[in-house]
């Protein structure tokens, strides 16, 4: 609890904005792609730079993570290799950008590389402002069921009824 406290403000933040992700994808899918895309961008940037300049502090997530899996992970295999891994998933990141830049197929992938990533950052719970990282994971998932999507530089894109999937009553 102690440690909620510490970071009671990002938290909230986190999870309010990540809330309103959700109704983004619902009502404006142009603005959550285009927050999705500068979200996973600057998070890429900021990962390559932490994983090269002072890698050690991703070893702080051991001690706000939900399970105790995570927990000897990081304090093991991966503190051994922390610039790696971070590196790995930075690259991720910037995959999940740029598809949601792109359309059709790419953009799919973004999407479920965006499902698979707030899935598997959940787990780290207050470190992960979980359950910001579910809501983020359910809006990709609107975004990749609801829509056909073109380059998002398309900005007229989800005007149109006929750019929606038919959910047959979903």
């Amino acid at each position: 609890m102690e440690t909620l406290k510490q970071y009671l403000i990002p938290y909230l933040l986190s999870n309010i904005i990540f809330g309103l992700s959700i109704v983004a994808a619902l009502k404006k899918p142009m603005v959550c792609r285009v927050f999705f895309a500068t979200f996973f961008l600057w998070a890429c940037y900021i990962n390559s730079v932490t994983a090269i300049a002072t890698p050690r502090v991703y070893l702080t997530y051991a001690r706000l993570n939900a399970l105790p899996f995570y927990s000897n992970f990081i304090t093991g295999f991966f503190s051994q290799h922390i610039t790696l891994f971070v590196l790995m998933i930075a690259a991720g990141q910037l995959s999940i950008a740029c598809g949601l830049v792109l359309n059709k197929k790419l953009t799919k992938f973004a999407c479920l590389g965006g499902i698979i990533f707030g899935m598997s950052i959940a787990p780290l719970g207050i470190g992960s402002a979980f359950p910001a990282t579910i809501s983020m994971a359910v809006a990709f998932y609107i975004l990749s069921t609801r829509y056909k999507h073109n380059y998002i530089w398309k900005w007229k894109q989800y005007a149109t009824p006929s750019n929606k999937i038919k959910t047959y009553g979903i």
